[in-house]
């Protein structure tokens, strides 16, 4: 459960971020240039959010065992 929320909240902020991106008075070369830089920094976020949470599991199925 709190894998999902927590994908929910990093997708919630994208959205946002991009939201907010695309509202601002910028060039549009410059609003591309900022997508992709916010793009990357959610993937790479997600990306270690998911690490951690495999991480934990391998932790708990270990305990588990052991038990």
């Amino acid at each position: 459960m709190k894998s999902r929320t927590v994908i929910a909240l990093l997708a919630g902020a994208a959205v946002g971020a991009v939201l907010g991106i695309f509202l601002a008075p910028d060039k549009g070369e410059e609003s591309r240039k900022k997508v992709k830089k916010t793009a990357e920094d959610c993937i790479d976020k997600v990306k270690g959010s998911l690490s951690n949470l495999k991480k934990g599991k391998d932790e708990n199925v270990e305990e588990s065992e052991e038990e």
